[in-house]
């Protein structure tokens, strides 16, 4: 199904009544992490150094929590189904340096994250964070990668916004390489921890969509519905991910994620970068219509130039 180039009008019709008059931001830091606060209300804490709890899977850089529009949480650390799952988190199962498998980042194996720089800023009504990390070789105590993370939250309607992710990940040794789980899934890269009712049910821009043990191949969003008072739209640029493998979706006690590059490793060269765009819409029944609108608008005028439409 091609959804054509008439949606581009009705930008404006649709969201441009919404005022933010009286919109306050608030960034709280502490020695575990940032907290970002609308109006007094949270809105989700990054996390900057591990949890002080006894597991081996602590780590950082991630969100967790994540709060839906009337303050309920959406995410989940540490499930006991999948301890390693942590909120909202990006990761792989393999990564190589000098050519040598040096550990599991899926499973915290061999590999911690340093947060070593933060920057908080409040403009254009928005809500920014920037974060530096360094990908930190346990056993050998070396950087292998440095991953500069931007978090941008926006409040578009009155009962919706979006949290949009800007990664980088930039080689600092020869021979690094990251790579998914080795299995036909080939599962890895972004992916949200949410907290899934019974009835969770899927839709993207053709319509509803059924989870499969492999990639699932539906439109560049999907909506996750049921969660709490809330609904959780997953976006992000296919097009532009390296092997992009498709959809992972589960129904219970798993993550949702948009997989790459697969089981086969993507080489990144010493110094290059790799880099990724993702973005969250929270919401409240927003038609599939509006949530078009609001992924065109997270897409940027570029994309409008340059695609004539979008194909299911």
């Amino acid at each position: 199904m091609i959804f054509h180039i008439r949606y581009f009008g009705i930008i404006l019709f649709i969201l441009g009544p919404f005022s933010l008059t009286g919109q306050e931001f608030e960034f709280l830091e502490t020695k575990e992490g940032i907290s970002l606060l609308e109006n007094d209300n949270p809105r989700f804490f990054y996390r900057t150094v591990p949890v002080d709890i006894n597991s081996r899977f602590v780590r950082a850089n991630y969100i967790h929590p994540l709060y839906g529009l009337d303050g309920e949480l959406l995410t989940e650390d540490f499930p006991d189904d999948h301890p390693h799952h942590h909120g909202i988190f990006w990761s792989w199962h393999q990564l190589y340096a000098e050519g040598k498998r040096i550990g599991d980042p899926w499973l915290n194996e061999g590999i911690e994250w340093k947060v070593i720089k933060t920057e908080t800023q409040v403009r254009c009504k928005k809500a920014v964070l920037n974060s530096e990390i360094l990908w930190m070789d346990t056993l050998n105590s070396r950087a292998v990668l440095k991953e500069n993370l931007t978090i941008t939250f926006n409040r578009v309607e009155k009962d919706a916004y979006t949290l949009e992710f800007e990664i980088k990940l930039k080689a600092l040794l020869d021979g690094v390489a990251i790579g998914g789980s080795e299995d036909d899934k080939g599962y890895g890269g972004f992916s949200a921890r949410l907290r899934l009712p019974e009835d969770v049910s899927f839709h993207s821009v053709g319509g509803n969509v059924e989870p499969q043990n492999l990639p699932v191949t539906a439109g560049p969003w999907m909506n996750i519905s049921g969660i709490c008072n809330s609904q959780v739209v997953m976006m992000g640029e296919p097009e532009n991910l390296s092997r992009y493998q498709g959809w992972i979706l589960r129904s219970a006690n798993s993550m949702q994620n948009m997989a790459f590059p697969g089981q086969t490793p993507l080489d990144i060269k010493k110094g290059d970068t790799i880099s990724f765009r993702n973005q969250l819409l929270v919401h409240r029944n927003l038609s599939r219509e509006k949530i078009m609108v609001h992924y065109l608008k997270f897409r940027g005028d570029m994309f409008f130039k340059n695609r004539s439409g979008l194909e299911n």
